[in-house]
């Protein structure tokens, strides 16, 4: 029971950290072009925050503080002004939506499938 638990807990957050690196490094390249791919390992900061944040229960105060610490982390890792690592964030959290929002509505429609 407890191992099934800590297996959940660490797809998870493997799932999440990965979905947050990608859609980063897809924002990164649709803004600056060309960037290198272990950039995109700063996706890891706002996932960890999100997720932690999340699993003590606060949504809301997790996805401001996560907002806050990918404009650091991207201006710091891709060295660009805070607007465009502004806009590069609006654009991540975009892609990320709509990514979250596709899967979610597929898996609803494959749960809806005759077995």
């Amino acid at each position: 029971m407890v191992l099934d638990a800590l297996l959940t807990f660490v797809a998870s957050g493997l799932v999440i950290g990965l979905g947050f690196c990608l859609t980063l490094h897809i924002a990164a390249r649709y803004v600056l072009g060309d960037v290198p791919i272990k950039n995109a390992l700063a996706g890891l900061v706002p996932a960890v925050i999100v997720f932690g944040l999340t699993l003590a229960g606060q949504p809301l105060p997790a996805a401001a503080l996560a907002i806050v610490a990918e404009l650091i982390v991207i201006g710091s890792i891709y060295d660009v002004s805070y607007r465009i690592s502004g806009l590069i964030t609006i654009v991540h959290f975009t892609v990320s939506f709509l990514l979250g929002f596709a899967l979610q509505n597929l898996l609803a429609l494959l749960g809806t499938a005759p077995t």
